[in-house]
């Protein structure tokens, strides 16, 4: 789970603070490079684009097809928790916020990142940096909030599928709505 020196008291508010500045660092490096391609890549053929890696990942996440998706799958150092309780937990959380130097266990964020680079206003982008950050911070904090039996991981492996559908619903629905705005504007 967590490295203990980064997880207690008032760190795990510093550990979620730093989930949310790497979920919104993501996002703005998304957009930035999402800016270099849009003049040459109209909002049309970009939204078909990320509807059909949408869909592709959706069918992933339905256990319908076996993608292996890109991902730097490395566990975050143990040595940040040498940092002490504030900078570490911070440091630790932006660097699981960012997405880009941990196990991702779903293929959803590698829609969400496409659909900001390509289609997403700075709004837009900002608040699904955001989203992302508060998505894994709630997730852990959840975690955290359990008596630690193995209930809430027992709970969590019983309903993995319903909530892979539910998860993968809500995705198509946000992204059903910035596809239709960057088409709108193309």
């Amino acid at each position: 789970m967590l490295v203990s020196s980064v997880w207690r008291e008032r760190s795990r508010w510093w550990f979620s603070a730093g989930l949310l500045a790497g979920g919104l660092t993501s996002s703005v490096v998304a957009v930035a490079l999402g800016l270099l391609v849009r003049p040459v890549l109209r909002p049309v053929p970009a939204s078909v684009l990320v509807a059909a890696v949408a869909v592709l990942v959706g069918l992933n996440e339905l256990g319908v097809l076996r993608l292996r998706l890109p991902q730097n799958g490395r566990q975050v150092p143990e040595s940040i928790g040498d940092d002490g309780p504030r900078y570490g937990a911070l440091h630790f959380g932006f660097e699981m916020g960012t997405g880009v130097r941990t196990y991702m266990t779903t293929g959803l964020p590698h829609v969400l990142v496409l659909a900001v680079a390509l289609c997403a206003t700075w709004p837009q982008g900002l608040a699904a940096g955001l989203a992302f950050g508060t998505g894994r911070a709630a997730m852990v904090l959840a975690r955290h909030a359990h008596r630690d039996d193995g209930h809430w991981d027992a709970q969590l492996a019983a309903y993995d599928r319903t909530l892979r559908l539910l998860l993968t619903f809500a995705c198509c629905c946000v992204l059903a709505a910035v596809l239709l705005a960057a088409t709108r504007t193309g």
